[in-house]
């Protein structure tokens, strides 16, 4: 039988170093991940994520959001304010309904402020515009750096500045727009418009009807959010994603992320309901979705880092440098093996001078 040079998968440590018997490489994580492989992927998972500081960077992701999202209103206000202004028949209908709606002076302020929004539409568009550049770059260089620090990557490291910033700008705004069809899939799907849309084709009056609803939303709020998360974890990263991984993590953070946003809903509503919460609690409850969002996504990246596709395209580590600690009961062996073979080499020298004296006698 022919002798393998290949090391044996069972007995190599992480660095693909073949050990001399199996208890040097395995402990209690490496027998549960040779026993069920997905367990052992999920702790690799969560090992990727603690390690490279998961948290702090859903943390800081989460800031910048809330940064950005404040000029992207602006925009929104701007944009509306153009609308109106082209539609002063519309504009008439909602201020009607303003003033219905809103008892003596709150409807007139309301009113007042709606108005001045459309007269000052090009300078809110123009400061809302620097500002979302602005607060949405680093917003997207804050989501996809720590995206790839789940790759184990410094994604400020090299590149040119100029093609980055060109690249995390198209990021926000195809995030956006994803983001905003993902969140008005999942709102239509949970009113009342698909009951409607089935009424109107016949088709709402059998039984389990209500059960098939919530299905078609939930179905088409997951492939929604698979088109985010595609885009998150194949994308954002500064490396090349495999695509069978990105695949499936994307799949993953999809059903993850629907059950974040039928959630949602809950907790804003247990936020707000209570006076304290009614002033600070929209604000504190979008930082604890956004929060949460940022979480799936670098679990996701984390989950997809780790796979065995993944970690066989990373580039290998260098092992650290071999430090050689001599013990000190060789090294005082080797010296006083040393300090004899001196004196004999010294006894030697003198027998020999004494010999050769002796000749010349």
């Amino acid at each position: 039988m022919a002798t393998s040079t290949s090391p044996r998968k069972a007995y190599t440590d992480d660095l693909g170093i073949e050990r001399a018997t199996k208890q040097q490489k395995q402990g209690a994580v490496d027998q549960i991940e040779q026993k069920v492989p997905e367990v052992g992927h999920l702790m690799r998972m969560q090992n990727r994520f603690g390690a490279e500081g998961g948290n702090q960077s859903a943390a800081g992701i989460t800031y910048f959001s809330v940064l950005a999202l404040f000029p992207l209103l602006m925009l929104l206000f701007a944009g509306a304010g153009f609308f109106l202004n082209a539609r002063p028949d519309l504009m008439h209908e909602i201020q009607d309904q303003i003033t219905q709606n809103m008892d003596g002076e709150l409807g007139d302020l309301v009113n007042r402020v709606l108005e001045a929004a459309i007269a000052q539409r090009g300078a809110v568009a123009g400061v809302g515009l620097l500002t979302t550049l602005w607060s949405g770059l680093n917003w997207m260089n804050q989501l996809r750096t720590g995206i790839s620090q789940m790759w184990g990557l410094d994604a400020n490291e090299g590149g040119n500045f100029v093609v980055k910033k060109l690249r995390d700008l198209v990021g926000l705004i195809v995030l956006i727009l994803l983001f905003i069809v993902a969140f008005g899939v999942t709102a239509i799907g949970s009113s009342g418009y698909t009951r409607d849309v089935m009424e109107y084709f016949g088709v709402g009056d059998f039984p389990g009807a209500s059960f098939l609803v919530w299905l078609v939303g939930i179905t088409v709020g997951i492939l929604a959010n698979f088109i985010v998360m595609v885009w998150m974890v194949m994308y954002m990263p500064r490396t090349k994603v495999p695509v069978k991984s990105g695949l499936k993590g994307a799949l993953l953070g999809a059903v993850v992320f629907e059950l974040l946003k039928q959630f949602a809903t809950l907790i804003i509503s247990s936020a707000t309901g209570n006076p304290a919460g009614a002033i600070f609690g929209p604000i504190i409850a979008l930082m604890v979705v956004l929060y949460l969002v940022w979480r799936v996504v670098l679990y996701v990246s984390a989950w997809t880092a780790t796979t065995e596709e993944s970690l066989k395209q990373a580039p290998a580590e260098v092992p650290p440098p071999a430090v050689i600690n001599v013990r000190a009961g060789a090294a005082g062996k080797q010296h006083n093996t040393g300090a004899a073979a001196g004196v004999g080499a010294a006894l030697g020298a003198i027998g020999a001078g004494i010999a050769s004296l002796v000749t010349r006698d």
